[in-house]
């Protein structure tokens, strides 16, 4: 062998901590995956359950809420992660008679793949490949109401990747968000 002890110590830390390096580098990358944010109880507001909200969202290191408007009668709150979409919330007392899905800001959130309309009469859970929506009946201040809430995945790789999971997954999500955002509106 060729050189001193000392030269040949330091060249096995230098590869030991180049080799670490690059271990790093691959798991920083995506190799690893992961999640490095604790999923939210609450979303705009509105307890959420994180048991539902967690298959939806994507793995990265930073979740924020952002808050967009939510006031009596509305909720508007969207969340990041990594600073990228990850999932939005918009909901809205109505009058009964109000149809979410001809009213021009929810037809334009919902896309013409939203299927048939069902008009002023529809109550209940639509769910799509990337969005749900539930119309449920709301008696608010001794007057009967409407109240809509629209729960869209946003631009990452849908969460869960399968179609039918992520349907499943929404759906079990706003049937869970939708009883606490009622009574967050004052509904009874």
């Amino acid at each position: 062998m060729t050189g001193s002890s000392s030269t040949r110590i330091f060249s096995r830390r230098a590869t030991a901590a180049a080799l670490g390096a690059a271990l790093l580098a691959v798991s920083a990358c995506g190799g690893g995956g992961g999640r490095g944010y604790a999923v939210p109880e609450r979303l705009c507001g509105v307890r959420a359950g994180t048991g539902t909200l967690s298959p939806l969202l994507p793995d990265g290191e930073k979740l924020a809420e952002r808050a967009s408007g939510s006031t009596a009668g509305r909720l508007r709150c969207a969340l990041t992660v990594d600073g990228r979409p990850a999932l939005s919330v918009v909901g809205d007392v109505l009058k009964t008679d109000a149809d979410p899905f001809a009213q021009a800001e929810w037809y334009l959130r919902l896309g013409e793949d939203a299927g048939p309309k069902d008009g002023a009469q529809f109550r209940g859970t639509r769910v799509l490949d990337r969005f749900a929506l539930a119309v449920r009946e709301c008696v608010r201040q001794e007057s009967p109401r409407k109240f809509a809430v629209l729960v869209e995945l946003g631009e990452f790789e849908p969460v869960p990747e399968n179609v039918a999971d992520r349907r499943k997954a929404l759906k079990g999500f706003i049937d869970g968000y939708v009883p606490s955002a009622l009574k967050a509106q004052g509904c009874s």
